[in-house]
């Protein structure tokens, strides 16, 4: 027997005896999952954008070039232009941040209880990008802005990656009390006085800011730019290896809002997500979102993008119809 052919025979048995590597799969049937996304929007008393891409097909979108609020969505995408810098060393997720009372933010910030009881806060970026994250705590998103160098820093990273159908333009604090009638003034990191000040806008400026909210184009993105910002998170395109691990392992972690994409993931599933909820007026809710990667038994990714707004639903109603949508991916999946 020749010297190529006994290496040839080697060869054919290592691959024989090799582990078989399971090739991911992807959505099937792309036409069908078209017609249930539809179908959830036109069943619903609002306004239903969702959009979804598998790792290696275009997206599939209803009313995915409409633009919806992003509210508490915008903070994984703070989450990732803060993994950004540090790819880029201009940010390092051992740095020491210490938070004090003038630095809080308004609405969902557990980290305003510690500073209410000790006085200051010292923790690291990294913390505060998984208390943003996982916990939609508000001060921890507003800190890491300013870390960055403003809302300006954060736009700039979605444009250089390509991502100009998202756009963020203010900080939690100022958007918030926006949407309340008010402008934001350091005084409102008490709460008291920021409740006060509340109470004291009127019914009709407050339902005229609401409706303006609803209207604004700033802090909004399209669901077929929000998916393929989460389908290049997803595939490596976005951050390094390292960091698209680190990210996508916080995303993991999300502790909001269950009900929503996590409860329609089968099981053999998991999720990687960020929700995001504005205030109801008038029976009117502005947006509910959630937002996030799928991932199948066979390790197979999943972006996908769902935002309900103007909805005269209850929450439970809002919560179904995206978790609905995650249902519809699933099943679509092979």
């Amino acid at each position: 027997m020749s010297k190529k052919v006994g290496l040839t025979a080697a060869f054919a048995i290592l691959v024989t005896l090799a582990p078989t590597q399971l090739i991911a799969g992807g959505l099937a049937d792309r036409d069908r999952l078209h017609s249930e996304f539809a179908a959830l929007a036109d069943a619903h008393p609002g306004r239903v954008g969702i959009c979804v891409q598998d790792e290696t097909s275009p997206p599939i979108c209803v009313n995915g070039e409409q633009r919806f609020s992003l509210q508490s969505v915008m903070k994984v995408i703070v989450a990732a232009a803060v993994m950004k810098a540090a790819d880029e060393r201009r940010i390092a997720l051992e740095d020491r941040v210490t938070i004090r009372r003038e630095d809080l933010s308004v609405n969902i910030q557990p980290i305003a209880d510690i500073v209410a009881e000790r006085g200051a806060f010292e923790t690291s970026v990294g913390d505060l990008v998984r208390r943003a994250v996982v916990e939609s705590d508000s001060a921890a998103t507003d800190v890491l802005i300013s870390h960055l160098g403003g809302v300006e820093a954060v736009q700039a990273f979605l444009d250089e990656a390509g991502l100009r159908g998202i756009r963020i333009d203010r900080t939690e604090r100022e958007l918030q009390t926006e949407t309340d009638g008010l402008t934001w003034t350091p005084e409102f990191v008490f709460p008291e006085r920021l409740e006060q000040a509340r109470e004291e806008v009127s019914d009709a400026k407050r339902q005229t800011a609401f409706e303006a909210y609803l209207k604004d184009p700033r802090d909004t993105a399209t669901p077929r730019d929000m998916v393929g910002f989460l389908h290049r998170l997803a595939t490596g395109q976005l951050l390094s290896a390292s960091s698209t691990a680190h990210l996508l392992e916080v995303m993991n972690g999300t502790v909001t809002f269950p009900d929503r994409l996590r409860a329609g993931a089968p099981s053999g599933w998991t999720i990687g997500h960020k929700t995001g909820t504005s205030q109801t007026r008038n029976g009117v809710n502005g947006v509910t979102n959630d937002v996030g990667i799928l991932t199948a038994p066979d390790g197979g990714r999943v972006a996908v993008a769902a935002f309900v707004a103007e909805s005269r639903a209850g929450k439970d109603e809002r919560a179904a119809t995206i978790a609905a949508a995650a249902r519809a991916i699933a099943a679509a999946y092979e």
